[in-house]
């Protein structure tokens, strides 16, 4: 069988809609809907509030209505809580631009805090819905490097600098 369908979002309207976009989507056929890729903000509204909530209604309206969800991993744009108490995982333009919150990826991918903070995201979404019935598939970032193809932040630098001296690394002499 081939999945038929796309993007869904519906974070961004009123709750009372949702059950009007399932009736469209089985009119239409659709059988997969991707969900949660931008929101990381909705589901984790402070370093250690999570909601989930609206996104247990939205999985649940999906299996009722027998829609398959591709749940996204949520870490493709970081929450506007993240970048102001951790202004450090901006990444930073060679002319030393530091890049503003608010689009894709706009993290350092060589930001520890980063990864911290996605790893704990990730294995929530994990823990909770592995086994709920409108779980498909998950989708993981896939657009690395487009948006921001590198940072010339200081951990960055450090991990280059790093990699370097791993890759070249001479014999004493």
């Amino acid at each position: 069988m081939i999945a038929f369908g796309g993007d869904y979002n519906p974070e961004q309207w009123p709750e009372e809609t949702w059950a009007e976009d399932m009736a469209l989507m089985k009119e239409a056929g659709v059988t997969l809907v991707t969900v949660g890729v931008f929101s990381w903000a909705q589901v984790q509204t402070g370093p250690d509030e999570f909601r989930f909530g609206w996104l247990d209604r939205v999985m649940d309206l999906l299996a009722d209505s027998g829609i398959g969800a591709d749940l996204a991993t949520m870490t493709a744009s970081p929450p506007p809580w993240l970048t102001r108490l951790h202004p450090e995982i901006l990444p930073v333009r060679q002319d030393g631009t530091v890049l503003s919150p608010g689009g894709r990826q706009h993290f350092s991918p060589s930001s520890q805090v980063y990864r911290r903070y996605a790893a704990e995201l990730v294995e929530r979404l994990a823990v909770r819905y592995a086994g709920h019935p409108a779980l498909a598939l998950w989708h993981v970032g896939n657009e690395f490097g487009c948006h921001v193809p590198a940072s010339y932040d200081d951990e960055s630098a450090a991990a280059f600098r790093d990699w370097l001296r791993a890759r070249y690394a001479t014999s004493a002499r």
